[in-house]
């Protein structure tokens, strides 16, 4: 599934591009995110390897849960002889961007930070670094990851690249369909389990995933599904999934994504209908609904007139039609007062 999602859904493709554009600009940046990244090790494996086969010059190095930089910079990457020549009257990154006899210079240091205390720390210092180191001398890329619902601080030399401004409605959608794809089942179940799964779910692509690779049970019961998913399983990166939608917030979701797949089933079946019975349908017009409305088009006529129709022997039908009919009417009518259909009605709708 992460291959689907890194190398396939253009937005998430676009993400790691531009990154890698700016790494080999050697420019340092900001990595933020509100959420977990999906299949972070992947994305970060992905950079580190387009990278690499452009410019081979510099390392890798990862960088976790330090709070001050400078200190941390100076016992980690200065021989004991330049460390003794800091002085307190000069920062750190004064001092290191001065100093061309340290192996900082020939890095991307990758700093996965955890505070705001440390966010501003780095930032800081990275964006005196950047300014003092001399323009043509090799120097330093900064990598800073920072997952919260609180932006960056903007920082002079420091490109900001937000994974939420990158990833929406329409990659969700696009990795869901994907993701669906290959499943044994007709196309219009297919689209309706992608709608689902990227409206339920949302941002949680790791929890889409695990979803999807148990479709059946999720079309049948999406919320039973994802408590199991909750209680026995952990994403790539260890954490728990967590799922904050409320019974009434999944309901919604669920109607709206039979709204956008099944309703349009509906009005294809009512448009064939009419047509297959267009003349005796045309026979009966004018005709009026209860609500006053009146029919003269035949294409125009809903599924309840057409049901109407049938009960005042103005249309006939046999017993298999008939049936057939009420159903779409009663799928029609539910989606239309905000109720939900089950997938064992969704799947007669298909036969």
């Amino acid at each position: 599934m992460e291959r689907i999602w890194w190398e396939k859904v253009p937005n998430a493709l676009s993400f790691v591009s531009d990154i890698t554009e700016s790494l080999l600009e050697e420019k340092s940046i900001v990595l933020q995110s509100s959420a977990v990244i999906p299949w972070r090790s992947s994305m970060e494996s992905a950079i580190k390897n387009n990278v690499k086969q452009q410019n081979s010059s510099k390392r890798f190095e990862s960088v976790r849960d330090v709070e001050e930089p400078g200190e941390y910079i100076l016992k980690e990457y200065c021989k004991p002889e330049k460390r003794a020549m800091y002085r307190p009257s000069k920062t750190y990154a004064d001092f290191f961007a001065n100093s061309d006899d340290i192996v900082l210079h020939s890095c991307y240091l990758w700093v996965r930070v955890h505070s705001r205390s440390a966010l501003e720390a780095w930032t800081g210092f990275v964006s005196e670094y950047v300014k003092k180191r001399k323009k043509g001398k090799e120097a330093a890329v900064f990598i800073l990851e920072w997952h919260s619902g609180n932006n960056a601080p903007a920082k002079k030399g420091i490109k900001i690249y937000s994974f939420d401004d990158y990833i929406g409605e329409y990659d969700r959608i696009v990795f869901s369909t994907l993701a669906s794809s290959s499943i044994k089942e007709k196309t219009f179940i297919k689209n309706y389990l992608a709608e689902l799964a990227a409206g339920v779910i949302e941002n949680d692509m790791e929890l889409c995933a695990e979803c999807l690779a148990r479709y059946d049970r999720f079309l049948a019961d999406p919320a039973g599904l994802i408590i199991e998913i909750l209680r026995d399983c952990v994403r790539s990166d260890g954490t728990e999934f967590t799922f904050a939608k409320t019974p009434k917030s999944m309901a919604h979701c669920i109607w709206l994504a039979q709204i956008r797949t099944i309703y349009s089933v509906i009005e294809e079946f009512r448009e064939s209908f009419v047509k297959r019975h267009s003349a005796a349908i045309q026979a009966a017009l004018p005709i009026q609904s209860a609500y006053g409305e009146e029919y003269t088009d035949f294409r125009d006529v809903e599924l309840g007139i057409l049901v109407f129709m049938v009960k005042n022997d103005k249309l006939c039908l046999n017993s298999s039609e008939y049936a057939q009919l009420k159903k779409y009417r009663e799928a029609r009518n539910r989606l239309s007062h905000l109720s939900t259909l089950n997938f064992d009605e969704i799947q007669q709708l298909c036969m």
